[in-house]
Parts: C-alpha cells; sequence; structure tokens
C-alpha cells in the first residue's frame, strides 16, 4: 500500500479553521491596497481606510471559497509538461530569486545575472520531477526597477515547462502581458493557456503590502493563477508554536483568497505555505523539522477547502513526510544557503533525492506481479535470484526497485557519497548548457521580448 501520514485530526483541522475566522473576523488583515480594501468595503466587510484594517466576515470567505476553482491546468510552452491541478504526481518548483550562484568552473559564489537565470532554466528543464520554474535567481545586471520582468522573460526562454515569476509594482503589469503574448500570440491565448502563474506572499504576520498585490490584481483580468504563499518565521513573525503558525498561514491565505476572487471570482489560486523558524539562541532565521510538520498541516487545510497546495522545502531525505501527504508541487530544489544562493549541480542532486522520495513515499505494492512467493519455493534454502526471470522484469520497472537516471549506485553509502555526487552533477549540469536550447522560441519571439524589457527600461526608470 501507499505510504500515508496525517499532520491534522479532522477535529484538528475543524479548530484551525475556527481560529482562522476568529482572526479573520476580530482581529482583521492590514490591506495596503486601496483597490483590495475598496472592494472588501463594497461586498461588506468591516473596513478602516485610515488604519488600512478589514475584518473579514465568515460569509465572505464561504462566498469566496465557493468562486475559488478547484481545479485547473497549469500550461507550458511545450504542452507536454501542462501540469493539472489537482495532479495526478507531484512536482517541484524551481526554487527562486537569489542573488548569487555557484560558477561551474570554478565553484565559487558570485552575483547572478540575467543570463545565469536562462542557464538555470536550461537545466531546469531536464530535471524529470521539475514542473515550474520560478525564476532560479536574481539579473543583477538589469535594472532595479525592472530586473522581474528581465528574470521573467529570461526563464521563460530557458525552459518550456510552467513559468511562476514576480513582479515589484504595477506598472510591470502590462509588460508582463505583452511578453506573454509576445509568446502565445494572443490575449485570448494568454487566458487560455495559462502558461506563466505569480508567486504573492503577504507579510507576516497579517499583512498584504500594496506594491505586490496591486501588480497581480493588474493580472487577474488576465486569467493569471495566482501561488498565495506566506512565509512566517516561527517565534519572529509566527507565535513560538507549530499549530498557532498554520493558523496564521491559513488566515493569510484565506484573506487573499478573499481579495482575488472578489476582483476577479473564478481566478485559479494555489494554498501555498513557507515557513521556517528563529534560531532560539542567535534569532537567526533556520529551515528545521518544524517547516515539515508546517507544511503538512497545510496540505491538510489545502484539502480541506479543496484548493490545490503548494509546500516549502523539498528535496532533502527529511522531507519525505510532505511526499506522503501528496501535495501538487513542492518548492525548494536549485538552491543553498537558504535560498540565497543557486545552485545548479545541487539542483541535479536535489532532484535525485526527489526521486528517492517519491518512490519511498509510494510505498509497497501488492499484486501478482509483486507477489513472489512462488519464486522463494522453487530456489529454496541457499537458492538464488539473480537469474530468474522475474529479478530481471522486476530490476526494469523502476516503479518497484528504484534505479537512478543519473548517480550510479556505487555512489551510495560511501564516506565520499556527497562528493562524488557533486562532481558528478557539476558533469551533468555543464553538459546540459553545451548542448541545444530545448524548446528554444523562434527569434523573431526572442526579439520581440527583448523589445518589451527595454521599453520597460525607459518606461519605468525611478520608479524602483
Amino acid at each position: 500500500m501507499k505510504l500515508s501520514t496525517q499532520a491534522l485530526s479532522q477535529e484538528e483541522r475543524e479548530l484551525v479553521h475556527r481560529r482562522t475566522l476568529e482572526i479573520l473576523e476580530n482581529v482583521g488583515v492590514c490591506i495596503k491596497s486601496e483597490r483590495a480594501l475598496k472592494a472588501l468595503a463594497d461586498h461588506g466587510a468591516d473596513v478602516s481606510f485610515d488604519t488600512q484594517i478589514a475584518k473579514i466576515p465568515e460569509r465572505l470567505i464561504v462566498q469566496c471559497l465557493e468562486t475559488a476553482p478547484k481545479s485547473y491546468v497549469l500550461g507550458a510552452r511545450n504542452p507536454k509538461f501542462d501540469f493539472p491541478m489537482p495532479a495526478k504526481r507531484v512536482g517541484h518548483i524551481l526554487d527562486g530569486i537569489t542573488t548569487n550562484i555557484i560558477d561551474l568552473e570554478t565553484g565559487e559564489r558570485r552575483p547572478s545575472t540575467k543570463e545565469d537565470v536562462f542557464n538555470t532554466g536550461r537545466v531546469f528543464q531536464q530535471m524529470d520531477m521539475g514542473a515550474v520554474a520560478w525564476s532560479g535567481c536574481s539579473a543583477l545586471d538589469m535594472p532595479p526597477e525592472t530586473h522581474c520582468l528581465h528574470e521573467f522573460a529570461a526563464i521563460l526562454q530557458g525552459t518550456s515547462k510552467h513559468i511562476q515569476f514576480e513582479l515589484r509594482h504595477k506598472g510591470e503589469s502590462r509588460y508582463a502581458v505583452e511578453i506573454l503574448k509576445a509568446v502565445l500570440g494572443s490575449e485570448e491565448e494568454v487566458k487560455r493557456r495559462k502558461i506563466a502563474s505569480v508567486l504573492y506572499c503577504p507579510i507576516s504576520p497579517l499583512t498584504h503590502d500594496d506594491s505586490m498585490l496591486d501588480a497581480y490584481l493588474e493580472l487577474a483580468e488576465y486569467d493569471v493563477p495566482v501561488n498565495i504563499y506566506p512565509c512566517p518565521i516561527v517565534g519572529l513573525t509566527s507565535p513560538a508554536s507549530v499549530f498557532s503558525t498554520v493558523c496564521l498561514i491559513n488566515a493569510e491565505v484565506l484573506s487573499g483568497l478573499v481579495i482575488y476572487q472578489l476582483i476577479k471570482p473564478g481566478l485559479p489560486l494555489m494554498y501555498g505555505s513557507c515557513s521556517g523558524t528563529a534560531d532560539p539562541r542567535t534569532g537567526d532565521y533556520v529551515d528545521k523539522e518544524e517547516s515539515v510538520l508546517i507544511s503538512m498541516a497545510s496540505r491538510e487545510m489545502a484539502k480541506y477547502y479543496g484548493l490545490p497546495s503548494v509546500l516549502s522545502g523539498g528535496g532533502s531525505p527529511e522531507t519525505v513526510p510532505q511526499y506522503m501527504i501528496e501535495p501538487e508541487l513542492i518548492d525548494g530544489i536549485g538552491t543553498m544557503d537558504d535560498g540565497m544562493t543557486t545552485d545548479l549541480a545541487g539542483m541535479v542532486m536535489q532532484n535525485e533525492f526527489c526521486c528517492r522520495n517519491v518512490r519511498i513515499a509510494r510505498g509497497i505494492r501488492v499484486d501478482e506481479e509483486t507477489d513472489l512467493i512462488e519464486e522463494i519455493i522453487k530456489q529454496g534454502p541457499g537458492g538464488g535470484f539473480l537469474g530468474s526471470k522475474s529479478t530481471r522484469r522486476m530490476f526494469r520497472d523502476s516503479s518497484e526497485i528504484y534505479v537512478s537516471k543519473v548517480f550510479p549506485d556505487s555512489f551510495r553509502h560511501t564516506a565520499t557519497e556527497m562528493e562524488d555526487m557533486r562532481r558528478h552533477a557539476t558533469e551533468v549540469a555543464k553538459a546540459i548548457l553545451k548542448g541545444p536550447v530545448e524548446d528554444e522560441l523562434p527569434q523573431s519571439v526572442q526579439m520581440k521580448i527583448e523589445e518589451i524589457c527595454k521599453m520597460a527600461d525607459r518606461d519605468l526608470a525611478g520608479l524602483a
């Protein structure tokens, strides 16, 4: 049977929901967007435009949960990479937006560039667990007012999988739409294909800033899906309690959901969850075991509401439980240093760990093919199974006996395992970048995207 686990009982999920209603109805959330505040006020929320606090009644939450789609498809430039939500498998999101990258030639950490964003997309293209590409790293060689647009353009050209991007202010929104139209040909295709979504991070605790929110509200009319992705730090921006942090995340997701659904009923949304823990000794951010538990509980709350989920924390052995609760997407491959540095060799290694975790979570298959008791009877005491037809058959079945497509088993459980994996992964990444660009956009489209970015550079100068 498939392995499964549970972070919250049904009663505990209902308690999280009740506590969330207490927060949203009695305390409210700070919303710095005039457009969002007006939408809430127009629909009966208790809004103070002076304090920017909105108290959201239960009926409004119920109404907006009903209009939020429970299924849709995250499209991709190449339709073979379309990713349905809810998903039949766990997919992974390329992490971003780091400010450094490990140079494949020197092994040294250096500031990242737009070309690095493009190359990160190219490596991610070949990761079989990869479903959604965030930018990976930052284009620090581009103007600060428009670097998000340049990152979007670069990652879109580097991979033909679904793209997740960010914008800093609403002035960028129309240029992002123009980039999508340049790739897809029309506004109608932008709405239909949904090849890109945006990452929206409320500011914990309980705050929705105006810059990113207003930018994404501009995109809502084009049906650009939104990943609502709270990022509290336990003990700093959320209480020093796993349960209470889950309640805080739930309040931030649901308040964001209400805003987006009031502006555009039916807009595709994702229930996201990312967290860390403050080091009790120093106060520094640390990605610890509590993050796994919070992600697991958030997945269960997403299911409670019938929403697709995105969790942080893939690509490491301690995250196996997250695979057992079967979220649609897990964020977090391709980076190191708590998400501050892109690591292309590390991405190859983390993709491998993701594959291993998926195999463990798949559990034990019991059927006619795996019931080989007759083989045991046939061989008897002291027999051997290497020459059996069933052994050859099952060794070819990766769902039963996992065999890596990239790393030899001889690397496992040696004193130099990680060093050997990194050396091999570096060569794999180099080989990808030396090869042709897969699903390369036509030159005319690339030139059009470059023109749009340059136009944005001119028009938005000084807005940073």
